[in-house]
């Protein structure tokens, strides 16, 4: 049976179940209580939307390579969202995410609530495909997604390469050859701390990445440059490259960039950087994907900030 109340400035919706526990969800408005409970009364013998993240984070995030962040974001929606993940599987649909959408992009970045609705659709798919547990369409399909803001373009100016090595070198021995190899090879933050020494060719001038992000593996370039950096690094000279955490290296170079008077650097514009020097250096738009691992040109289009001024010169 529901009940519907007011508390202080909200709407709280009770349901109670024999033999089951107590539901309840607090809303901004009488009309959404009543609806969750309207829905709820239903259709509320069945697995909830809750039900379904618990099995995936037990059965398959574990199995996958993007597993780590979509237990992160199922396990703060179980603990966040709790309206959403008490709605009954059969009654799951656009209008639930729909309005949780609209609520999470006052929150955080429009690309982040991409990526978390990729995670649930992830879910619906798994559920849809192989457990039969009433949910027969997936709501994420055909759902309006937030606009990603703009790309980021932010350029190395002349003298900064230095400025950023050489107050690296004095903050930590692992951080000035880590900002190199960034900007010579456009490798990730992440690949660069799981670069390991047995992937390195010096005389073919390659450095093997055995997984990337986009599930393939990717033999890199090593420039002059990048060799060189390499060498920097401390002995001895065998597993990881870098005894650096990923964590530890993002923390080093947030302090390098602020003695640097960079602090809206970030270590990813740096993979921005060596692509837009790539283009610069007149090489084409398949050499430079081949070289940063990117599968779909549209997507390297963000990572590339040519500079007009560079480009008039070629007009001449």
């Amino acid at each position: 049976m529901a009940s519907i109340s007011v508390r202080g400035t909200k709407w709280q919706a009770k349901i109670r179940r024999k033999g089951q526990p107590q539901l309840s969800a607090t809303f901004s408005t009488e009309k959404e209580a009543l609806r969750w409970a309207a829905e709820h009364e239903k259709a509320d013998t069945g697995p909830t939307v809750g039900d379904l993240f618990r099995k995936y984070v037990a059965q398959v995030a574990p199995h996958r390579r993007s597993g780590e962040w979509e237990r992160r974001v199922l396990q703060r929606m179980l603990k966040k969202e709790k309206a959403l993940c008490a709605v009954p599987v059969a009654a799951f649909g656009k209008p639930h995410l729909a309005e949780w959408r609209d609520r999470r992009v006052t929150e955080v970045l429009g690309s982040t609530v991409g990526r978390e609705l990729d995670a649930i659709s992830s879910v619906c798919k798994v559920a849809i495909d192989e457990w039969d547990m009433g949910l027969s369409a997936n709501p994420v399909r055909g759902l309006r997604r937030p606009k990603l803001p703009l790309p980021r373009d932010v350029r190395l100016l002349a003298g900064d390469d230095e400025r950023l090595i050489e107050k690296a070198i004095d903050f930590n021995r692992e951080i000035a050859p880590a900002i190199i190899l960034a900007i010579e090879t456009a490798m990730r933050q992440g690949e660069i701390a799981k670069l390991r020494w047995e992937n390195i060719d010096v005389k073919a001038r390659t450095a093997l990445l055995p997984m990337t992000k986009n599930g393939t593996a990717r033999k890199v370039p090593l420039s002059t440059r990048a060799v060189e950096a390499l060498t920097w690094c401390p002995p001895p000279h065998t597993g990881r490259v870098f005894k650096l955490t990923q964590s530890a290296m993002k923390y080093a170079f947030s302090r390098v960039r602020e003695q640097c008077g960079l602090g809206n650097l970030h270590f990813h514009d740096l993979r921005h950087e060596a692509a837009s020097r790539l283009f610069e250096k007149g090489l084409n738009v398949m050499e430079v994907a081949t070289i940063t691992g990117h599968k779909n040109l549209k997507h390297l289009q963000r990572y590339t900030h040519l500079r007009a001024e560079d480009l008039a010169k070629k007009l001449d």
